[in-house]
């Protein structure tokens, strides 16, 4: 019953963000259409780059167009459900967080839900275009896929809470938090062939890319159980991780050890 009410919270909280990013109707349209075309200008590049090279160590522009489907689709998702985790750095280091600790619901789900962002409408409309038209799936890959997005998801979702959380400890925290959340996109809208050693090591922990769309691509090409139970472990441990560092700091601040709002 606990867990249900969480959830409802949690629903009613992002509902409720989700109708304030649509109340200024000129602004939702503007961010929303800039992020297409954004999304379409770097589309562009890789489909002259493939024009040119038709595949880059075994990855094809369907393969392309699948990594970057998935990265946009999570980050679009990720900005209109869960939206506080943008400036979550921010509202620890400023003191706005005070007042959710005087009510009885979790302090890190009404921080997610507290923002929504239009330009993720537009993330996320690019992100199905590419891949209906693009990536090369069919409808028997679609349990795979939800498996592998899911996953991409909350690793995403839990390493930008766990650079967000770095606020418990350092003052700079939320330009940190900032800078490592796109690099972490960044990263993911590069073909896994390119990393190798410590950008490799790089990319599958401190940056999770590996994890957030490598690791799916290579479960949707090649399925194996071996391939679907790493995406599904590395959810579970990125999320336990972000849980706990958050909820460690979290105790940190209860008793007035948090810095202030740095640069």
């Amino acid at each position: 019953m606990a867990r249900t009410s969480l959830i409802e919270n949690y629903a009613h909280g992002a509902a409720a963000a989700v109708r304030a990013a649509f109340a200024d109707r000129t602004n939702f349209i503007l961010q929303s259409l800039s992020m297409v075309v954004n999304n379409g200008f770097m589309l562009v590049l890789w489909f002259m780059f493939f024009a040119g090279f038709r595949s880059v160590g075994g990855w094809k522009l369907s393969d392309m167009a699948l990594l970057i489907g998935l990265i946009m689709s999570i980050v679009g998702v990720a900005g209109i459900a869960f939206g506080g985790y943008r400036d979550m750095a921010a509202t620890i280091l400023s003191g706005e967080i005070d007042a959710l600790l005087t009510q009885p619901r979790s302090v890190l789900a009404r921080l997610l839900s507290r923002d929504s962002s239009p330009s993720g409408w537009g993330d996320f409309a690019t992100a199905v275009a590419i891949l209906v038209a693009f990536a090369g799936l069919s409808w028997r890959d679609l349990p795979l896929f939800a498996m592998g997005w899911l996953s991409g998801l909350i690793i995403y979702i839990a390493a930008a809470t766990t650079f967000a959380s770095l606020a418990f400890w350092i003052s700079g925290a939320r330009s940190l938090a900032r800078d490592m959340t796109e690099f972490v996109i960044l990263v993911s809208t590069y073909p896994g062939s390119i990393y190798s050693g410590a950008s490799k090591l790089i990319a599958y922990t401190l940056l999770p890319a590996g994890f957030i769309v490598l690791t799916p691509v290579r479960l949707l090409r090649h399925p194996s159980l071996a391939t679907l139970a790493t995406v599904i472990g590395a959810a579970a441990v990125y999320a336990a991780i972000a849980i706990g560092v958050f909820h460690i700091g979290l105790r940190r601040y209860r008793r007035g050890a948090t810095p202030t709002m740095g640069a």
